[in-house]
């Protein structure tokens, strides 16, 4: 059984696997972890703090695991 609540540890299971999701400890100094649902997939996240070519601070999307049909964990 996964342990669930603030573990501090992200989780992104493979299909088949009991479907715990956890983005770990979310908010981190430069950085946010999350997990996004989007068209009926699942994926986690990262958006972090970074520079462009020119050294011009902004905001990237990471991504950390996924996307998975959400279909894939549902058993028949």
């Amino acid at each position: 059984m996964p342990k669930c609540g603030h573990t501090h540890r992200p989780r992104f299971p493979e299909p088949g696997e009991t479907p715990y999701f956890n983005d770990g400890s979310c908010v981190h100094p430069r950085s946010i972890t999350g997990i996004e649902i989007e068209n009926g997939s699942i994926s986690l996240i990262k958006w972090q703090l970074a520079t462009d070519e020119t050294g011009v601070l902004k905001i990237e999307r990471v991504l950390l695991e996924g996307p998975q049909k959400l279909t894939d964990y549902m058993k028949a």
